[in-house]
């Protein structure tokens, strides 16, 4: 029998908001794997929330390897911090949310799937909902459609074909300086695709455990972040210049979506989700925010 493979070094690269009791959650999940993360990066975005992690980064110093780091506002900032911050360390990038939760043998199941061959391994999203990504069939190509299969939290990427294609836009994601608060995980997808040798796994056996997407929100905030992730959305199909009928989709299946799941979508809710996929599509907001909280109410 022939030399062994070696183990991929998975790295675990979060952004927090101060949701401490969460991440103390997260942080106990990855402290009971069975297949140990080789390291985990903490980003947050204001110092005075140092002292409250430096807390509880030490209350897992016995069992983990934390570092800790300060980036500028937004998801992309912080999760492009955080995989700095574990550098060549490791070989692999998990990037869950400070809410995520995972079984206790997660890594060790995800590192079956992080082959050398492997450019990205992507798994399954779930809430008390029900799964949010359901997977192409494994051996399917990455395409612009199949692109929105995957959903970082859920997603594992190889830490150097992420890094030459410079991470996540900062641009792009909850918390940007721009209109365009999310799909920024199938800009990056895309734009590591373009490159040679680029391949990804549908690994339908890995789970990633999820807080409910809008549910747990108040009706007027809920409407707000449909929009803001309806607008990411839509400027990515005009960014990467998706077909004409696959745009009008996008848009018809907002219009539907209380229709088609009328126990997590309103009427109003569904039009939150289609002036913003609207508005991402030509590029720019068609109201200021005072306005849009007044069209939405």
């Amino acid at each position: 029998m022939g030399p062994q493979a070696p183990k991929p070094r998975i790295g675990v690269a979060v952004t927090t908001v101060g949701r401490w009791e969460p991440l103390r959650a997260l942080l106990g999940d990855l402290a009971a794997q069975t297949r140990p993360p080789a390291a985990v990066a903490i980003a947050h975005h204001d110092p005075a929330d140092a002292p409250e992690l430096d807390a509880l980064v030490a209350s897992f110093s016995d069992t983990l390897t934390i570092r800790t780091v300060i980036s500028a506002r937004g998801i992309s900032h912080g999760r492009n911090a955080a995989a700095t911050a574990l550098g060549d360390d490791v070989d692999w990038l998990w990037f869950p949310n400070d809410t995520s939760r995972v079984d206790a043998d997660f890594l060790e199941r995800v590192a079956q799937h992080c082959v050398a061959s492997a450019t990205v391994c992507a798994g399954r999203l779930i809430d008390r909902e029900g799964p949010r990504n359901p997977l192409p069939a494994p051996g399917t190509p990455l395409t612009k459609r199949s692109a929105w299969g995957a959903i970082e939290p859920a997603t594992l990427f190889r830490r150097d074909a992420y890094a030459a294609v410079g991470g996540f836009d900062p641009h792009r994601g909850s918390g940007a300086d721009t209109p365009w608060q999310s799909a920024e995980g199938p800009d990056l997808l895309l734009r590591m695709a373009a490159r040679d040798g680029f391949t990804i796994v549908w690994a339908d056996d890995i789970v990633v455990h999820a807080q409910t997407e809008f549910a747990h929100l108040p009706p007027d905030e809920r409407r707000r972040k449909l929009r803001n992730y309806g607008r990411g959305a839509g400027n990515v199909l005009r960014t990467w210049h998706y077909p004409l009928w696959y745009k009008t989709a996008h848009l018809v299946a907002a219009a539907l979506m209380p229709l088609r799941n009328p126990a997590k979508f309103g009427p109003r809710d569904g039009l939150a989700l289609l002036i913003g996929r609207a508005e991402g599509l030509v590029g720019r907001p068609f109201t200021r925010e005072a306005d849009t909280r007044a069209i939405l109410r």
